[in-house]
């Protein structure tokens, strides 16, 4: 019977940690980043001054996201506010650190609809 019993338990906490797991998935950010200042690099010509740089920012704003992840599914409204604050925050660090023209073109990068196999997600979504 206790067998069954701490069985069961562990059953239980499986599934709720499988599901907890699922509607807060988690991000290798710095591995994201580098693909995103790579992505970036060649579609926006950075220089070697810019790309440390834009490495910090985006991996900031992957972990201030990270952060967030939580309230996405407890408070939506919370999140999508605290979002795009820091979206807002990040724009504005960009268009200090790139160029107008770059900073356009950023812009013109953001995919149309959220797209797992496009890495920029992660900045526009």
């Amino acid at each position: 019977m206790k067998q069954l019993a701490t069985t069961l338990l562990l059953l239980i906490f499986g599934v709720f940690f499988m599901q907890t797991q699922a509607q807060n998935p988690t991000i290798n950010i710095e591995g994201t980043s580098a693909s995103i200042v790579s992505k970036l690099g060649k579609s926006l010509v950075l220089t070697d001054q810019q790309q440390p740089k834009l490495l910090t920012l985006v991996t900031n704003y992957l972990q201030q996201k990270s952060n967030i992840q939580a309230l996405k599914g407890s408070n939506e409204k919370a999140y999508q506010t605290k979002l795009n604050s820091m979206q807002n925050g990040l724009n504005n660090k960009l268009k200090a650190l790139l160029g107008t023209e770059q900073f356009n073109n950023y812009l013109s990068l953001k995919p149309a609809a959220p797209d797992a196999t496009n890495v920029l997600t992660y900045l526009y979504y």
